[in-house]
């Protein structure tokens, strides 16, 4: 079975991140920092206009964590970073450069 992945590609000022984990209803914790990485390095870029999220597999997708990972906690600092997401320093709309850009 597939770890699943997180892949960009970028067209025209659009950025497209694609993921895929085989339990479509569960994103591990390599999945969503591999999509914040994505995300903010779109964001970092001065062409890019628009992100466009997209799940891949032939599934539908519900954006929930994985129940593994979640049952795996083991003490209040695992929990804090479990529940903090997408919730990180580099992370931040600003720091990404995701806002309010003037375009032509």
């Amino acid at each position: 079975m597939s770890d699943g992945y997180v892949k960009t590609s970028t067209e025209g000022g659009i950025a497209t991140v694609t993921f895929h984990h085989p339990k479509s209803n569960s994103l591990p914790g390599h999945i969503l920092r591999g999509m914040a990485e994505a995300i903010t390095a779109a964001g970092k870029d001065p062409n890019t206009r628009v992100i466009i999220l997209r799940s891949d597999g032939e599934k539908a997708f519900c954006a929930g964590a994985s129940f593994d990972e979640l049952v795996a906690i083991g003490n209040a600092e695992q929990g804090l970073e479990f529940f903090s997401g997408f919730a990180c320093d580099q992370c931040h709309p600003h720091s990404a450069g995701i806002g309010h850009r003037s375009h032509p």
